[in-house]
């Protein structure tokens, strides 16, 4: 696979990540309230530089207005983002990369604040890792085009992904998500216990998965099943939401849950295609060496 490619898939897919968020931030709303509304961090500065109360601060209606006002703001960040991800290239502008770390650097704090807004789970901030990381890398390769060790960053945040969603998905070291199992009944004709059940497997062949990427001969299968299972994931957020009315309304409120979420299959499938390629060549080298 040559190196065009490979930037093509990056730039893909960090389209479908700042423009979901995009979405997300201007039509709809993000976690920062978690932390602007947290009394204990933030009361002793609200109380020192603003000199004012904390109750005060929270029922100000100009305090939710500049969380709004922030949060659109970033939604005009991601939505640069999304476009500069298509048309940069290694002769790009200075602007654009220093727009794009912008944008990778927000993604980390809203993973981050997201985190937060779920009780601290570590894992839920790791299990963000493809999204924040896609145009970390993107911008890692424009710069130094080495593949190899491009695939094994890109491994890595396919691992902790999985295994940050296997450890929801089985339920036992962190209560599983309700979202989960509404979605699989929305969409397979089976009751609640047996869609725990069907989440508990799907969590233990994460795990499996999360180690398969990087046995050579496990590697291949493994990463086409994260493809399926990556893409399978991002598009039931709007499938199992058509159980409840099929509108643009509904798609309106659901679809850019999706589309953040679609590198979680194309990432896995970028590395599959690499392999694949690079064992191809190999085999064909290897049979002109016998022939000759």
């Amino acid at each position: 696979m040559n190196t065009r490619t490979l930037l093509t898939f990056l730039k893909i897919s960090s389209f479908f990540i700042f423009s979901g968020r995009a979405y997300q931030h201007l039509f709809w709303d993000a976690p920062y309230r978690s932390f602007f509304w947290d009394q204990h961090l933030l009361e002793p500065i609200i109380n020192f530089v603003f000199d004012i109360s904390w109750q005060s601060y929270v029922t100000n209606l100009n305090t939710d207005f500049a969380i709004q006002v922030l949060t659109r703001s970033i939604g005009v960040l991601y939505l640069a983002c999304a476009i500069i991800s298509i048309i940069i290239n290694e002769d790009s502008k200075k602007w654009m990369r220093s727009i794009l770390k912008l944008g990778a650097v927000s993604l980390v704090f809203l993973a981050l604040m997201i985190t937060k807004n779920k009780f601290y789970h570590l894992i839920m901030f790791f299990e963000h890792t493809i999204q924040f990381g896609v145009p970390i890398a993107l911008l890692y390769f424009l710069k130094h085009k080495n593949a190899s060790l491009l695939l094994f960053y890109l491994k890595v945040f396919i691992a902790l992904a999985f295994i940050c969603h296997g450890m929801y998905a089985i339920g036992i070291f962190y209560p599983l998500p309700g979202n989960f199992v509404t979605m699989t009944l929305n969409i397979l004709p089976v009751q609640e216990e047996m869609a725990k059940n069907l989440l508990f497997v799907a969590g233990v062949l994460d795990f499996i998965i999360a180690i398969a990427i990087f046995i050579p001969k496990l590697s291949k299968p493994a990463l086409l099943y994260a493809c399926f299972w990556g893409l399978v994931t991002a598009l039931t957020r709007i499938f199992s939401a058509f159980h409840y009315d099929f509108s643009l309304s509904i798609i309106h409120q659901y679809l850019y849950l999706t589309i953040y979420r679609l590198p979680h299959g194309l990432i896995p499938l970028l590395v599959y295609l690499y392999l694949n390629k690079n064992s191809l060549e190999k085999s064909k080298t290897v049979n002109n060496l016998v022939s000759s």
